[in-house]
């Protein structure tokens, strides 16, 4: 989440509104909850939209209403209505509000809503408030799929058991969530703004599945749309995640990561002491791993805090931080010192600094909403765990790091009991009334720049923009040429040229954050 600070200083140029054009079906008004606490200065306003529960049934009339929030434009003429998704699934957009406005231009209003299984809208809580069942489910699972020779079985388990609990506490809600119908939602609400009718949109992560889906299946209404951090649609379709190029960016993102902190020295990076070279960081860092996996680390006596195992070390500690290397680079560095100079103080400190939640405890609020999209929008689906061994190997050959992690989810989704009532089963596709603006970088660990340019070849006119971001999505690892080539592209319909090379503003162990980069923007407006 964006800080206060940075978001207050983003948002000091919004004292007027601006009026729209045309005419629109939807009563805004203030906020009865501000999305984002205690922040009164954001000038917010919220309305509901109804919209079908059901594309498909024609006897069903039952409206759903979708929560929608916008801050507006601040900059003369008015151009319309950006829609984001922040990605997930099962984000909310609230908390990128200042941000985007920024990233944007200011010409816009920027309205973001909760998608079916998100936020206030057919949210899917498999536990209810069981929150104890919950707890004992996530902590007798092992911490790794090849933890033992019965760890996957017992993932695979727990896994059936999850999505039987689903099946039985969300019901046909589930059936109702999926990426397609929520594509239509969007479509209504391009209607009821009114204006010029054409959609305007920018997604991040999950969000360029939501982008991708609706460009093919409503290219003529597409007037611009911004895709950030591009996930492979078709493996998403399928369910599982297993291409080696996701795996070869957290290869090339450590390798980065470690000749950054050689070539700047300790003055910039604790580990880079005594001339250590960014192989030996990197072999450093893998040699941790794999002794964590078979015999934790024990600092101290204090067993909730002094145990590290490997959830600390790759998903308590590389998580987030690799998301956001900007932010986290220097307290990363510091955390991975005191594990391997064992001071247990340390530890605690700099634990906390890079991962604030345990990654041992009750799973986040919207994991079971994910699960639902994800599974719902999947086609993979199998009888017993012999048949997905041959993925889990794939999985667990390809990725040193994130492989075993990650498995969990797969075998979730390869037992789901709902479908999504409609997927979209087609090629994506699509030639849209303005050409899409792809962005990716060869260092997101999560969305690799290959899965822009593959979407690229789908999207007719469409241009990939190569950032060279240390982080996931420009949001996360800003840099000026990038943000420019976004607020021009909404602007007035530039697109970069094609093999458009950006940088982010700052090195990674530069000691600044995410923050200096929008203010540096803002200055040199």
């Amino acid at each position: 989440m964006l800080q206060t600070s940075l978001i207050l200083s983003l948002l000091v140029t919004f004292p007027s509104v601006l009026a729209g054009y045309g005419d629109s079906t939807i009563k805004w008004g203030p906020c009865t909850e501000a999305p984002l606490s205690s922040i009164d200065e954001i000038p917010f306003e919220c309305a509901k939209l109804p919209v079908p529960l059901d594309y498909i049934d024609q006897d069903n009339s039952t409206k759903l209403d979708l929560a929608l929030t916008k801050v507006k434009a601040t900059k003369e003429p008015f151009m319309g209505t950006i829609i984001m998704n922040p990605g997930g699934p099962a984000n909310t957009g609230s908390s990128f509000f200042a941000a985007d406005a920024a990233m944007t231009g200011g010409h816009h209003d920027i309205l973001t809503f909760d998608p079916r299984g998100t936020g206030k809208t057919l949210q899917i809580n498999c536990y209810g408030n069981d929150s104890f069942s919950r707890l004992r489910s996530d902590t007798m699972a092992p911490s790794t799929t090849n933890a033992s020779d019965t760890a996957l079985g017992t993932h695979w388990a727990i896994q059936k058991m999850l999505a039987q609990r689903c099946y039985d506490t969300a019901g046909g809600n589930a059936t109702l969530i999926g990426t397609a119908f929520t594509a239509r939602d969007m479509i209504q609400i391009v209607d009821a703004l009114g204006g010029d009718g054409m959609l305007r949109y920018w997604g991040q992560s999950y969000g360029t599945v939501l982008g991708a889906t609706v460009a093919a299946m409503f290219p003529d209404r597409i007037e611009r749309i911004v895709l950030d951090g591009i996930a492979n649609i078709h493996e998403y379709t399928d369910g599982w995640y297993v291409i080696c190029p996701f795996i070869l960016n957290v290869l090339e993102l450590i390798k980065s990561t470690s000749k950054r902190a050689s070539m700047l020295g300790k003055d910039a990076c604790v580990l880079a002491d005594g001339g250590v070279t960014a192989q030996n960081l990197s072999d450093r860092t893998y040699d941790l791993i794999q002794t964590v996996k078979f015999e934790p680390i024990v600092l101290d006596s204090n067993i909730s805090a002094d145990i590290i195992t490997i959830r600390d070390v790759v998903e308590g500690g590389f998580n987030e931080p690799f998301r956001t290397l900007i932010d986290y680079a220097i307290p990363l560095a510091e955390y991975l010192n005191a594990i391997f100079t064992r001071n247990a103080t340390g530890y605690r400190f700099w634990k906390a600094q890079v991962n604030p939640l345990s990654a041992v405890g009750p799973i986040p609020l919207n994991f079971d909403n994910t699960q639902a999209i994800r599974c719902g929008d999947s086609t993979y689906r199998a009888d017993n765990l012999d048949e997905v061994r041959p993925r889990v190997d794939k999985l667990l050959k390809s990725s040193r790091l994130f492989g075993d992690i990650y498995t969990p989810g797969y075998l979730g989704c390869s037992q789901w009991k709902m479908e999504a009532k409609v997927r979209y089963d087609g090629d994506f596709h699509a030639k849209t009334k303005y050409p899409a603006l792809l962005i990716g970088s060869p260092y997101d660990m999560r969305t690799p720049l290959v899965n822009a340019q593959n979407l690229s070849a789908s999207l007719e006119g469409s241009v990939v923009l190569q950032h060279n971001g240390h982080g996931h999505c420009v949001l996360y690892s800003p840099g000026q040429c990038a943000i420019k080539a976004v607020q021009d592209y909404f602007t007035n319909g530039t697109l970069p040229e094609p093999g458009t090379v950006c940088e982010q503003e700052f090195d990674i162990f530069s000691g600044k954050t995410r923050q200096d980069s929008f203010v540096s923007g803002a200055e040199s407006d």
